[in-house]
Formats: structure tokens, C-alpha cells, sequence
């Protein structure tokens, strides 16, 4: 029968740490005891709970004592530490069976581990799971915790980095791609959803306490989630499709993606794309297009010959330095956003375009007043030009002509610092009431 140990089961008798030990080291391999012993020295003085052959039971429980179990663990549910202690630790002489694990200190398992669903390990990087054969599960959430694998690795999905193993989860994911609602904050999100979380700590330990579902479907990527939503929708028969795959980790646009003929709105920021497949040519119905903070060097011709485009965005495109003389093709495009550093002066090639009506440069940090002159000036060459604007970063002078500018519907002024007198000498060169200062 089971004792109770500070309110938990005691799953084994009193015994010596010296008696213990000597089980310990008949067993496992010498790197495996070796990383063990510094904790065992930790955490053994007070003596340690030992449980002779194999230990199946729904949950467990691990602290104040220490545990050692010469056979394996097998479990319904949940096993967790760290009870009634700053530092426990569970010793596991055989393999490891269980549901979903929540440690916070130490855990060595000598032979193979199999998580049907999470593993969670949090402790400020003090601590550790070490598993001296191999280890199996769906989802591993790394806060802070050394998860260390001497075997073969078979897991979906890792969220965090301090992983030490031969192989590697199939694929890093976030908070949010990786867990279901409750277990994560959501810290940005746009039209497409989340975009950026942080870990729930506290929710997603009530959960699992719980025995309440914790994961989303891992089986799948968020790309893949996010382009089988657009094929629903399509599928419905529903009209403006959007795709985003912002923040997605992407080297490349999935091929995919230019298979979904109706796309009319494609989001692609913040990811390690390079270069953009020719391809982009083939979903002529997109009409809007995001590339932000892409490290893009040019852009393919096919891009230009876009028939709907409407809103193209490039700002933090900050390895962009010019348009190709392709881009005043874009027959249909209205709104263009760009970076004021990265481009090498004005582009001409935008007097090319017969429909651009709003045109935003962003990021104005040591700009020379010649350069700023000279967007003006460009500003003033497209004779369809209604909006225009100056975004993100500080001048301490406008250009002496602002005259150019007088053409516009309205010009947003919205760096961080500029003098007043210069907001009002630009306001002057424009009709009433057609300056608005702020994003």
C-alpha cells in the first residue's frame, strides 16, 4: 500500500541514499549516472523513497522525497514534481509510460521514454529531464528546462530551444501553433489571427492538473493549417480569400500556395525568404500583396505583370535598394508602401504606374536633406498621386520646397520627432486641413 507522504502517495518504502545507489549503479550507462549524480548528492541527504519493481497507478506525484523506481513507470495521466520542495527528483530504473509530464526540477529516466501527449519542463534552467534511451512524444515545451536525450528522438514539436539530443523535433513551433486556447498569452495578432504568444504558465498547468486537453493539432504545421482554411473557404464557395503566413519560419513560398487560383490576398511578413518564386506570376487574381521585412534583393519580373494588383507592401524591405523597370507594369496598382533608407533615391519607374494613388515611405534615420528632396520632388511626378506620407523615424529639416506636395488630397506625417516649425512650415505648403500628423 501506498503511505502518505506532505499530502501525496509515497509510491515506495524509506530507504538510504547509499542503499539506493548501489541499485543505481547497476543499471544504465555511465554518462547517464554520471549526469545524475550532482543532483542525487542535492537532494538524497534526508534519505530517499524506493519503489521495488514497476509502478502503475493514474498519476503521480513526485516530492518532498526523493523516488527512485527500480522497474518502469506506467501511467494513466499526469506525472509531476516538485511538491513540498525547492529541488525533488525522480530516479526511473526502467522506461517511462505516461500521458503528460509537468517538471520543475530533476528527472532521470534510464531507459526509454514515451509521452503520448506533452512534455513540460520549467525551472529557471536549473534543472533537467534526462533520459538515457530514447523518447517519444507528441509535443515537447521547453521553459527554461534542459531536456537532455542520449537516444533516438521521435517527438512532432518543440517549443523553446534547450533540447540536447542526436535528432530533432520535426518541426519549432510557437505557444499558440502548439497549444490550444488557456494555455498561452497572446502578445500580437493581425487579421489572420495570432501572430506572436508567450506560454501560459500557470493556465496550462491547470489544465493538465485538470486531465483537460492541452494540445492543438501538431500533426499538421501552421502553414499547412493556414493554406487548408483558404481551400475550405474556396470549397464554400466563399468570395476574397485571404492567406497569412506571416512569422512563419518560411525560406520559401510553399508550392502550395500557387495553387490556390482565387487568392486575393497573400501575407508573407517577417519570414527568411530571399527570393520569391517566379510563380508569384501565377495567382493573377491576388490584389493584395504583403512583403514586410523580407530580406529581398529584388523582385521577379513575374510579380510586375500582376493584373489585380492593387496594395503591394515593402517596407523593412531594407535589402531592396531599387525597382526593377519591370514594376511600372503593374497596370492595377493603387497603394504601394516602401522603405525611405533602403531605396537609392526615388524610382523613377513609379511615374509608370497609370493607377498609383497612395504612395507611404517609412524609416527616415540620418537622411540627408538631398534625399529627402528628392521624394519629394518624385512625389510630385506622378500625376495621380492623392496620398503620400513620412513614416516611422525623425528630420530635423523638410526640404526647402515643399511645393510638389501642394497636388495631394492629403499628406500623414507621422515620424517620431520633427520641430514643430517644420510641421507648421508643412502645413502651409498644403491646402487646409489636408495635413494629418500621427500614424
Amino acid at each position: 500500500m501506498a503511505a502518505k507522504q506532505d499530502g501525496v502517495k509515497a509510491w515506495g518504502r524509506e530507504a538510504s541514499a547509499q542503499e539506493v545507489w548501489s541499485r543505481v549503479e547497476a543499471v544504465a550507462t555511465p554518462e547517464w549516472r554520471e549526469k545524475l549524480t550532482s543532483w542525487w548528492k542535492g537532494t538524497t541527504e534526508k534519505g530517499v523513497l524506493f519503489h521495488e519493481g514497476d509502478l502503475e497507478t493514474d498519476s503521480l506525484v513526485v516530492g518532498p522525497l526523493p523516488l527512485v523506481v527500480s522497474g518502469s513507470v506506467r501511467l494513466k495521466g499526469l506525472l509531476e514534481d516538485g511538491h513540498a520542495a525547492d529541488h525533488t527528483l525522480l530516479v526511473v530504473l526502467g522506461n517511462l509510460e505516461v500521458e503528460n509530464v509537468a517538471t520543475f526540477s530533476a528527472m532521470f529516466i534510464a531507459g526509454n521514454v514515451r509521452i503520448r501527449g506533452l512534455l513540460f519542463g520549467d525551472s529557471l534552467g536549473d534543472d533537467v529531464f534526462c533520459v538515457g534511451g530514447a523518447l517519444t512524444a507528441r509535443v515537447l515545451v521547453e521553459e527554461h528546462h534542459h531536456l537532455q536525450v542520449h537516444g533516438a528522438l521521435d517527438v512532432d514539436a518543440l517549443v523553446g530551444s534547450k533540447l540536447t539530443a542526436t535528432g530533432r523535433p520535426r518541426r519549432t513551433l510557437e505557444p499558440h501553433e502548439a497549444l490550444l486556447p488557456g494555455t498561452f498569452n497572446v502578445e500580437d495578432e493581425d487579421e489572420d489571427g495570432v501572430t506572436d504568444s508567450t506560454l501560459d504558465r500557470k493556465g496550462l498547468l491547470a489544465k493538465l492538473r485538470a486531465g483537460k486537453p492541452v494540445l492543438a493539432d501538431t500533426r499538421t504545421g501552421p502553414v499547412e493549417k493556414a493554406i487548408a482554411a483558404v481551400r475550405e473557404k474556396v470549397a464554400r464557395g466563399e468570395k476574397a480569400p485571404r492567406l497569412g503566413l506571416a512569422q512563419k519560419k518560411l525560406k520559401a513560398i510553399p508550392e502550395e500556395v500557387f495553387s490556390l487560383s482565387g487568392l486575393e490576398s497573400l501575407t508573407l511578413d517577417t519570414n527568411d525568404i530571399t527570393e520569391l518564386s517566379p510563380r508569384i506570376g501565377e495567382l493573377r487574381g491576388l490584389r493584395s500583396l504583403s512583403l514586410e521585412s523580407l530580406p529581398l534583393k529584388s523582385l521577379p519580373v513575374e510579380l510586375c505583370r500582376l493584373p489585380a494588383l492593387k496594395k503591394l507592401s515593402l517596407r523593412y524591405c531594407k535589402a531592396l535598394a531599387r525597382l526593377p523597370d519591370a514594376f511600372g507594369e503593374l497596370e492595377s496598382l493603387e497603394e504601394l508602401y516602401l522603405d525611405a533608407m533602403a531605396l537609392e533615391g526615388f524610382p523613377e519607374v513609379l511615374t509608370r504606374l497609370p493607377r498609383l494613388k497612395k504612395l507611404w515611405w517609412w524609416r527616415f534615420y540620418k537622411m540627408t536633406p538631398a534625399r529627402v528632396q528628392a521624394l519629394v520632388d518624385g512625389l510630385g511626378r506622378l500625376p495621380k498621386l492623392t496620398h503620400a506620407g513620412f513614416f516611422q523615424g525623425e528630420l530635423v529639416a523638410l526640404p526647402e520646397d515643399l511645393a510638389p506636395l501642394a497636388q495631394l488630397k492629403q499628406f500623414k506625417l507621422g515620424l517620431d520627432r520633427i520641430p514643430e516649425s517644420e510641421v507648421k512650415r508643412l502645413e502651409s505648403a498644403l491646402r487646409p486641413g489636408r495635413l494629418h500628423v500621427g500614424y
